[in-house]
């Protein structure tokens, strides 16, 4: 190779690498229960108004609930609650929590133009996302490619090797994606892809007739053991996001709605303050008040301690309104603060520390209270 011609080689790997726009939103996808463990990656995309995680089903059941984080500053926190096996080793997962609120492109407006991003010669890029949410990417080169359903990709650079944690990667050709990467050869290297248009067509395919697709459907735990249905007048009301992560898959923010007193959530304090988003029903309630229940498993130094609530009657576009604070005082496991009655759609807990100082903030469930109907 002339140096002239290694230079050209080295410019179009940087360019390459410098280039990709948000054409594709990607999360990497966690554990709970192993908050260092990167399970994998997913690709959000949408349809019909629900945000979809598309992913190798190996990663997507690597985990009790599949805890994902998207790329960006925001870091929007999701949970798959439900994963569909597409066979192949090909899945997508319904998404929950904040990383709804921005889950890419339209599947309809995706390029299945696979062949022809691939004519250039096969130079391209795995994207991926870190454990931090920012954005990595590995130089490869197409080296297999069957036309129909299956490409294979080795790095560019001998010395770079595909790693387990990158699995459902995007393969990225001329800022486009050709491929996700479900799989590598511990020993060659090479990394196996399921180009876009035969993984594309697969979740299509699936959401036009689902009952007649060979599928299998998984419950993930946090669906089965954390019902969100709720108490007396709470059965509308549901977690909708949360910024901080649970202590392990079993306390998820899901149990703060569920049926029952069973389990409870408690989550890592972080930065304060912790907060939980509840989102109502199709209409506009009026709300007057929250109850903490403390549960008899939680410890007492880990209950919340100052609070502030906010509302908004937009679920989509949050404007908040400051509508209560103050320090909780619980008698007989439970703490109610009160304001006055406000309407609203959209429901935001801030808890700035515990009773104890603890690193680790706990609660059984949480009611909205509403306020009761004007008499006639």
């Amino acid at each position: 190779m002339s140096p002239e011609t290694g230079t050209r080689w080295i410019l179009a790997v940087m360019a390459l690498l410098l280039s990709y726009p948000a054409a594709a939103q990607q999360a990497v996808v966690r554990s709970y229960d192993q908050p260092e463990l990167e399970v994998g990656q997913a690709w959000l995309v949408s349809s019909g108004g629900r945000c979809l995680g598309v992913l190798p089903y190996h990663v997507a059941t690597e985990t009790t609930v599949p805890s994902l984080l998207k790329e960006g500053s925001g870091s929007l926190r999701g949970e798959a609650q439900s994963v569909v096996d597409l066979g192949d080793d090909a899945a997508f997962a319904f998404m929950t929590g904040a990383i709804t609120r921005d889950c890419g492109l339209s599947l309809g407006s995706i390029s299945r133009a696979t062949d022809r991003n691939l004519r250039g010669g096969g130079l391209g890029a795995l994207r991926f996302i870190n454990g931090d949410g920012t954005v990595g990417r590995l130089a490869v080169t197409v080296v297999d490619d069957d036309g129909q359903q299956l490409l294979r990709v080795q790095t560019t650079d001998p010395d770079e090797r595909i790693r387990k944690g990158q699995s459902g990667s995007l393969l990225m050709v001329n800022d486009q994606s050709v491929g996700m990467l479900l799989s590598v050869n511990a020993r060659s290297g090479i990394g196996t892809v399921m180009r876009t248009d035969a993984l594309l067509r697969k979740v299509e395919d699936y959401l036009r007739n689902p009952i007649s697709q060979p599928q299998a459907a998984s419950q993930t735990q946090a669906t089965i053991s954390a019902p969100t249905a709720e108490l007396k007048n709470q059965d509308a009301w549901s977690v909708a996001a949360w910024n901080v992560d649970p202590v392990s898959s079993e306390h998820t923010a899901a149990r703060l709605t569920a049926e029952g007193n069973e389990g409870f959530w408690s989550a890592r304090m972080g930065n304060p303050p912790a907060a939980l988003e509840f989102s109502g029903p199709g209409s506009i309630r009026v709300v007057n008040g929250i109850t903490f229940h403390a549960g008899s498993e939680v410890p007492q130094a880990q209950l919340p301690a100052r609070v502030q609530i906010l509302t908004s009657v937009n679920a989509d576009r949050p404007a908040w309104r400051v509508s209560g604070s103050g320090t909780l005082t619980f008698e007989a496991d439970r703490a109610t603060l009160s304001f006055m009655p406000v309407r609203a759609r959209y429901l935001r807990i801030e808890l700035f520390d515990t009773r104890g100082g603890a690193d680790e903030i706990s609660l059984s469930r949480i009611r909205i209270l509403e306020a009761p109907p004007p008499p006639r």
